[in-house]
């Protein structure tokens, strides 16, 4: 894996934050809600807060028994010394073609020591492009992928669905499906390669499908906007600012790596969000690392 650190990375609990001051928060409740924009645009943070991979260790724990503990999480020590327990976390991803090759996001799999599927099987890290978040994985083959929509890219007010294992350990294992729109064709400060999509998403979404009425691909889930600390600069908490990387990238590292994916008309009918489900299940997974 490259050395390089995505934009996006998910901050630790630990990781300090940035409070407004009691002064500040008493300026910015007294201005003119037309002044409340320049107040965002000067105090946002560099990049949207990711959405992470679920932490699954609670507390400590080893890999879940679907996900065989590789030979550095036993104990293999005979000096009687603690092993080092690894540390569990999860993410989605989607299959792109029926040979094994699948995407999810660069921040799921960064770091890990072992990657493996929902089922346990293992997953193999090809290739990452950190710029944009991305990575492509490698396992057996497939019977069912996704299909990208070839043209055009998704729209502004285009109805979308979201498909992924958000919180895995608390809600269903089975996927969850979000719907909702593409609220605008730019990321946080006119970010070019993002969607910013109303589409509700949590922890463990990230790496997941965004689909269009078709079943088609049209971005990758990515990351959330941080409602806490525009809340800390405005009086007031954000509801629903998401994003997703656009297809022109994922086709991109897809193209460099030789990978053979199937594309979708943008014209074909509309399916019903049962279908899409269905459709959506078939080729999507939760991605599992272990660090």
């Amino acid at each position: 894996m490259r050395d390089i650190l995505a934009s996006f990375l998910p901050r630790s609990r630990g990781a300090r934050r940035a409070a407004a001051s009691p002064r500040a928060v008493a300026a910015l409740l007294a201005v003119a809600a037309a002044a409340a924009p320049l107040a965002v645009a000067q105090g946002l943070p560099d990049a949207p807060t990711p959405v992470p991979g679920s932490l699954l260790d609670r507390g400590g724990s080893s890999l879940p028994e679907s996900i065989p503990a590789p030979r550095s999480a036993q104990p293999d020590n005979p000096a009687g010394k603690p092993a080092k327990r690894m540390h569990v976390s999860s993410g989605s991803g989607f299959y792109v073609a029926n040979d094994g090759y699948l995407v999810t996001n660069h921040h799921v799999v960064e770091g890990c020591k072992r990657l493996a599927r929902g089922d346990g099987t293992p997953l193999e890290l090809v290739a990452a492009d950190a710029k944009n978040d991305l990575a492509l994985l490698k396992g057996p083959p497939v019977v069912d992928s996704a299909l990208l929509r070839v043209a055009p890219d998704a729209q502004q007010g285009e109805p979308v669905l979201t498909y992924g294992y958000p919180l895995q350990g608390v809600l269903s294992s089975s996927g969850q499906l979000g719907a909702g729109m593409v609220s605008a064709l730019a990321g946080l400060r006119d970010q070019p390669g993002h969607l910013q999509i109303d589409v509700p998403v949590q922890p463990g979404n990230s790496g997941g499908p965004l689909l269009d009425r078709r079943g088609l691909v049209v971005g990758v889930v990515v990351a959330k906007l941080n409602a806490l600390r525009i809340a800390q600069m405005t009086g007031d908490i954000p509801q629903n600012i998401n994003f997703a990387v656009k297809l022109a990238p994922l086709k991109a590292l897809l193209d460099a790596n030789g990978v053979r994916y199937n594309g979708g008309s943008a014209h074909a009918a509309p399916l019903e969000n049962e279908q899409i489900a269905v459709r959506a299940r078939s080729f999507t997974t939760p991605v599992f690392c272990g660090r």
